[in-house]
């Protein structure tokens, strides 16, 4: 019988926690933000005027705790809510200038740790992950079209 362990899935999901915990502590304890507030942060840097609803599909976050995370980040002076001028029920996100700020600071801070968590790769093996990863996703995603091949 196969052990948890065998299947890729549970170990990528290992490497990821693993690496989401680090980001988290190092963010928290540096810029005093979660990894989760700096993602939605990252999308309205990169995005001004972003609504909540594209955060969620961006950030694949649940509707609730990007509610969470917005109203946290509100509150903390690092994101101010804009009412849509053409539709009220649209609420467009924009960074405040400590906002900008935080997400520049964590992005140098984010890159450097990507550098030490890499340097274990030549550049060579590198690019192979790069590239197995964009065919694995590719695949994932070509199976999901008829998730039902699967079973039975």
């Amino acid at each position: 019988m196969a052990g948890l362990a065998d299947f890729l899935t549970f170990r990528i999901d290992v490497f990821n926690d693993q690496a989401k915990q680090l980001a988290t502590e190092v963010y928290e304890q540096a810029h005093g933000v979660s990894l989760r507030e700096l993602r939605v942060l990252r999308l309205a840097h990169a995005t001004p005027g972003i609504t909540q609803g594209e955060v969620v599909a961006a950030s694949r976050l649940e509707k609730t705790l990007v509610s969470k995370l917005v109203t946290a980040l509100v509150r903390r002076q690092l994101l101010l809510r804009e009412i849509g001028a053409q539709d009220a029920r649209w609420v467009h996100l924009h960074l405040t200038e400590a906002g900008r700020s935080t997400v520049q600071q964590c992005n140098r801070l984010g890159r450097k740790m990507e550098r030490s968590l890499l340097r274990v790769l030549s550049e060579s093996e590198l690019a192979l992950f790069d590239s197995c990863l964009a065919r694995l996703t590719a695949q994932v995603e070509r199976d999901a079209l008829d998730a039902r091949r699967f079973i039975g």
